[in-house]
């Protein structure tokens, strides 16, 4: 019988996301905790602060996976950012009795930039001109963060679980 030396290990985004979720020194609750909070904050619709938010986070925190966090809070992208925030907004508009429909005629969206931003006459303008949305917006978005957190917790576990499984199974222990 050879002995045959173990592969390499794989440097693809599946072969490193795997490395993250079998981490050995943490528990699958710890990693699924991990993946939770970070989707979670995913989903808080305060945007611009989920960096910050994640790096508290991992000052107080010490038995989380931090690189997972980071990547499950990154679902929220520029790609994914627009989807996310109409998918909160509907939400939200459906629960203050509004319908499903979000109208979004009063947003001139070619006149925001960033003098939008850097006067204090062009938030006030941005403010009223998004106002209609910001109540739906927010209250969708808090539910989605809510609504995640147990979400990708019970996804994470599964997944951590089978693939640990697995993981011994090919080790043959």
């Amino acid at each position: 019988m050879t002995d045959t030396p173990n592969p390499k290990p794989s440097r693809s985004f599946w072969g490193s996301l795997k490395g993250h979720i079998l981490h050995p020194e943490l528990t699958p609750k710890q990693v699924a905790w991990s993946f939770g909070i970070g989707f979670s904050i995913a989903w808080n619709p305060f945007l611009g602060l989920h960096t910050g938010m994640i790096l508290l986070l991992c000052l107080f925190a010490r038995h989380l996976h931090r690189p997972l966090i980071f990547l499950a809070c990154f679902i929220n992208n520029p790609w994914t950012l627009v989807p996310m925030a109409t998918a909160s907004t509907m939400l939200g508009s459906g629960l203050l009795g509004r319908g499903w429909k979000v109208d979004l005629s009063t947003i001139q969206w070619g006149e925001i930039g960033w003098r939008s931003f850097a006067s204090r006459e062009g938030f006030t303008h941005l403010t009223t001109m998004f106002k209609p949305i910001l109540a739906p917006y927010l209250l969708g978005g808090m539910v989605m963060s809510i609504l995640a957190l147990p979400l990708g917790y019970w996804v994470m576990h599964q997944v951590a679980l089978k693939l640990r499984a697995r993981h011994l199974y090919e080790a043959g222990e």
